[in-house]
């Protein structure tokens, strides 16, 4: 095995052997994420890069980075960059907490986005006008389209739904940089834009993943139904649905079932 001590020039180890079949980073906008995060994936080696905070680990072929991106879609779309292009990974995930705009979900549901929209650029009735500037979209539906990868991501979603007690549920998010607090919001948002949740972030670090042709999935558990009582539901579920979603996340890596997903993707193209 080959550690390279200076990426990019950046001063920071890479493994560099053929054991090395992906490369994950994890976009964490805040603190309480990150943590969570490094508790439920065993990540080490902590250090400091470009300013934020980052962990690793390498198991099983995939040497995962962590980032504490710092809340916001500027953060999170630097974040994205950087591990994309300094660090070269080639999967990206947003992860976090999220509002629920769908009455299927409850507090510690864990949300696969498929397309993300960014809602707070323009207002409804011009947003689709410009739907497609304002899009952005995950691996995920891609990947379960080829045959017998819908049959894999159920397998998963059974796995992690036992493990965690949390119902997995696949749909759209509403990224916008505001509190979604409010009945009415959160209807306009569901009603208007099909989406099952809300976040802040989500369609920085997809649409960087889109801009560099990286593969990337926004997995995000619920926290609070969007509503009134947004902020008090937020401070009292948070950690307990971030140890869920992470559970979930590892599974996802660690139990094989992302590498199954590309595994399928690139026998299927190889033919």
């Amino acid at each position: 095995m080959i550690i390279n001590k200076n990426p990019a020039g950046k001063g920071i180890s890479m493994i560099e052997n053929e054991s090395v079949k992906y490369r994950v980073g994890i976009i964490c906008p805040v603190s309480r994420e990150y943590e969570a995060c490094k508790k439920r994936l065993a990540l080490g080696e902590e250090t400091v890069y470009n300013k934020k905070k980052i962990a690793r680990a390498f198991k099983n072929g995939i040497f995962i980075t962590a980032v504490l991106a710092g809340f916001g879609k500027i953060n999170c779309a630097c974040a994205a960059g950087w591990l994309a292009g300094d660090l070269k990974c080639d999967i990206l995930i947003d992860s976090g907490s999220a509002g629920a705009l769908d009455g299927c979900c409850g507090i510690g549901d864990i949300v696969f986005s498929a397309d993300v929209y960014e809602y707070d650029m323009l207002p409804v009735e011009k947003f689709k006008k410009f739907k497609s500037e304002l899009s952005s979209a995950t691996s995920l539906a891609s990947l379960i389209e080829i045959e017998g990868s819908a049959d894999i991501f159920a397998g998963y979603v059974k796995l992690a739904e036992a493990a965690s007690g949390r119902a997995v549920f696949t749909g759209n998010c509403a990224c916008g940089e505001k509190d979604v607090n409010s009945t009415k919001l959160k209807e306009t948002l569901k009603n208007s834009y099909g989406c099952m949740i809300c976040d802040w972030e989500s369609s920085a670090v997809v649409k960087t993943a889109n801009l560099r042709s990286v593969d990337c999935f926004s997995i995000r558990s619920v926290s609070d139904h969007a509503d009134e009582n947004m902020m008090k539901d937020y401070r009292a579920n948070a950690d307990g649905s971030l140890d869920k979603l992470y559970e979930a996340v590892a599974i996802f890596i660690y139990g094989g079932w992302m590498q199954k997903l590309f595994d399928r993707k690139n026998s299927f193209f190889s033919i």
